[in-house]
């Protein structure tokens, strides 16, 4: 569903005026986001902060003239748990903020939510996925995305459904990545009973003068490839992919590269039994999804991610808790974020608790396959 700049801003405006109605003087709620500004995950934090910025901007053009009204406070984390401590602990303390968001790396968002329990702040955790944050009884921490643990759903769904013979290869990058990627795979194609006859490896280089992974292939011949790559090679796996002498029945890609439609178009795949998963896409069926999308490249000439709608959504759930809250203290928004049931660019934001977890939200993995024109949720 496509939601327009108009429709967006209805749904600020609604939010505004419960706003409004809850709190009767003008306020300004102070946010503090925690995201790696600096250090290996900086280009996810600059995404996440971008994201975050465009929909308080949004937010403030839709109601100029709103009571309440939000100033946001950063933290670099770097990535690391005594910075996330340090970062969180002065926003907390000199910029006395009511809610605190972010978390990208699952080791700092930890540090970051035991001192947010300290002091009694809620914390919206948008990226950092350890099973573990939500199941340590920590009353202020929540949780927009998926555990890791339930991110595999997609494949094991796809691969459960594939009858007969399930004669399995995996072709992954030589790298950390690549590697843990493979354990999770192999644990997959165990559940599945799905046979893994070979694991190839190919080196992570600028420019492979050949694919000497090809050979390979063609002497095995999968029934299912299973593919893991971050790096340029992805076009060529995909383009190679194709003139086997027996093509695979069914691909299933793992990467960043696999969510760029430039990636299909340069390969010039025409294969329609390529399939890749991701916690979101401008494609999937969320209300406004598309639109921001096309706001956040227009503004930024950056494609949104899924790591951009996390933050996004972040900044709708917070809005909506507050328009929901009884005072704008912490306490009081963090019971409103108990009983969150909103729907975002994200999906279906609700707090959970089930099994070992707590305050978690459940937003489906988005399955998807090439069109031949285009990426393309599908049921799974």
């Amino acid at each position: 569903m496509k939601l327009s700049v108009k429709s967006i801003i209805a749904v600020f405006l609604c939010l505004i005026c419960s706003l409004a109605a809850n709190f009767c003087v003008a306020q300004e709620i102070a946010i503090g986001v925690l995201l790696p500004l600096n250090g290996k995950m900086a280009i996810i934090g600059d995404v996440e902060k971008k994201a975050i910025e465009m929909a308080v901007q949004e937010l403030k053009a839709s109601s100029p003239e709103q009571q309440t009204t939000f100033a946001l406070h950063f933290g670099d984390t770097m990535g690391d748990p005594g910075a996330a401590r340090q970062a969180a602990m002065n926003l907390i303390d000199e910029h006395r903020v009511s809610i605190l968001i972010g978390g990208c790396s699952s080791s700092a968002s930890l540090a970051i939510a035991q001192l947010a329990e300290e002091h009694s702040v809620p914390f919206l955790i948008t990226t950092a996925s350890a099973d573990k944050l939500t199941e340590m009884d920590l009353r202020f921490t929540f949780r927009l995305c998926l555990p890791v643990s339930e991110q595999s759903k997609p494949m094991f769904n796809l691969l459960s459904k594939v009858r007969g013979r399930k004669k399995v290869c995996i072709l992954r990058e030589d790298s950390r990545y690549g590697r843990y990627e493979t354990r999770s795979i192999v644990r997959i194609c165990r559940k599945t009973r799905a046979l893994i006859s070979d694991i190839v490896t190919y080196p992570v280089q600028d420019t492979l003068n050949e694919a000497p992974y090809f050979p390979r292939l063609q002497k095995i011949s999968p029934d299912i490839l299973l593919v893991i790559s971050q790096d340029s090679e992805s076009v060529r796996v995909l383009a190679l992919a194709q003139v086997l002498d027996k093509p695979p029945r069914l691909i299933f890609c793992k990467g960043a590269p696999f969510l760029m439609v430039d990636t299909y178009l340069d390969a010039q795949s025409t294969l329609d039994t390529i399939y890749t998963s991701s916690p979101w896409h401008q494609n999937a069926p969320y209300p406004g999804a598309q639109g921001f999308a096309q706001r956040f490249y227009e503004m930024y000439g950056i494609v949104a991610d899924y790591h951009a709608a996390q933050a996004y959504a972040a900044i709708q759930v917070i809005v909506d808790a507050i328009s929901r809250a009884l005072s704008p203290d912490s306490e009081s928004i963090r019971e409103a974020l108990e009983q969150t049931d909103v729907m975002s660019i994200y999906g279906q934001v609700h707090f959970q608790s089930y099994g070992d977890k707590e305050r978690q939200s459940r937003p489906p993995m988005v399955l998807l396959r090439w069109s031949g024109e285009d990426l393309q949720p599908v049921p799974y």
